[in-house]
């Protein structure tokens, strides 16, 4: 069988000495890039209404009620205290936190009202509401998207690697395609009169309040017992990847959790009723490792004991990548991240959804 393996984040000892030696011109060589993609980036009406716009509203992912339940003055850990990426500052402010710019302020007040109201989370979300956390999410991934494509042009210019940077720009465009269609499905979900847009597989309320919040779609490689659910290196035009939608909302004296996705989507089917058989303590389980594993949009409640962070093996899932780098073009790289993103390691990181975690 030919080696395959996925990459990692993080740099390595020498590439974290080197960064510090050049330091300064690295951020303003980045700074700069940023800064010339966004410009590039910038779309001219807001995406929900259409209006033409020329400030868009800062929108956050996560509701800023739920970001303000895990903050200590105001700010909060991310992602980046488990990767080695020392250009990443260790904490964020509720103003930076998963935010986007490519929508007008009355439509961030206005579309979203549903699902950002934490009186609404007594009891089960609503189609609507549901319909309301996949267009945030579709939007967010929409502008990242957006975003990287303009970044891969512009570093093929300022650094070449065209082929490189052209067939990233292929994968990022098709990534794109399909955020912007599962989001006007749920705009259109939003106005429907019909309740059955979208199948909650999963919601849990726990009685105390979480170290961490969430909100994000992800693909997920396989199920609970190996099976294909994506296959992410599939990249015929004609097939399409599906995701799931998660949720961790920390509230004010209470959390909930949930797990929902189009409905109709039979490919989560298994993998449903493999979640359903296990116990509630498992099902948090699960889902904690897909976050740390799949995605870096977490935050992590400011005064959790930061001896967490040296946890080697919560590092390690949460460094992981679906980028498959293989010695040959024949090499299984499905095989690969099915044992990377393998659900049942789920024991070997912390469950930060214990009561051992709560906030106090």
């Amino acid at each position: 069988m030919d080696d395959v393996s996925l990459l990692k984040l993080g740099l390595s000892e020498d590439e974290k000495n080197s960064f510090d030696k050049n330091k300064v011109e690295f951020n303003k060589r980045v700074g700069s890039l940023l800064k010339v993609s966004r410009a590039d980036a910038k779309n001219a009406e807001c995406f929900i209404c259409g209006k033409e716009c020329s400030s868009f509203c800062n929108s956050h992912l996560v509701p800023q009620f739920c970001l303000q339940n895990i903050s200590v003055e105001g700010k909060f850990y991310h992602s980046g205290n488990l990767v080695d990426m020392p250009m990443l500052d260790k904490d964020k402010g509720i103003g930076e936190a998963g935010t986007f710019k490519i929508i007008c302020r009355e439509c961030d007040s206005s579309v979203f009202s549903d699902y950002e109201n934490p009186e609404a989370y007594y009891q089960g979300p609503t189609d609507k509401m549901l319909a309301q956390i996949a267009m945030k999410n579709n939007l967010k991934n929409i502008s990242k998207r957006q975003l990287e494509i303009q970044l891969y042009r512009n570093m093929a210019k300022e650094f070449g690697k065209h082929e490189l940077m052209s067939q990233m720009e292929g994968i990022g465009s098709t990534d794109l395609e399909e955020y912007i269609d599962e989001f006007n499905y749920a705009k259109k979900a939003c106005q429907s009169k019909w309740d059955n847009n979208y199948y909650l597989s999963y919601f849990e309320s726990i009685p105390y309040v979480v170290p961490i919040a969430f909100q994000n779609n992800i693909a997920l490689v396989s199920d609970l017992e190996g099976g294909t659910i994506n296959d992410i290196y599939n990249h015929l035009s004609d097939y399409v990847i599906k995701s799931v939608h998660i949720c961790v909302f920390p509230l004010a004296n209470h959390s909930v959790v949930m797990m929902f996705c189009r409905n109709g989507e039979n490919r989560y089917s298994k993998f449903f009723k493999q979640f359903k058989k296990l116990s509630s303590e498992e099902k948090l389980k699960v889902i904690n490792y897909i976050i740390f594993s799949y995605s870096e949009d977490y935050y992590f409640y400011k005064g959790i004991d930061q001896e967490i962070f040296g946890n080697e093996s919560l590092k390690d899932v949460a460094k992981t990548t679906s980028v498959s780098v293989a010695d040959s073009p024949f090499a299984d790289s499905l095989t690969a991240a099915k044992e990377t993103y393998d659900l049942n390691k789920r024991d070997t990181i912390p469950n930060f959804f214990s009561e051992t975690y709560k906030v106090v």
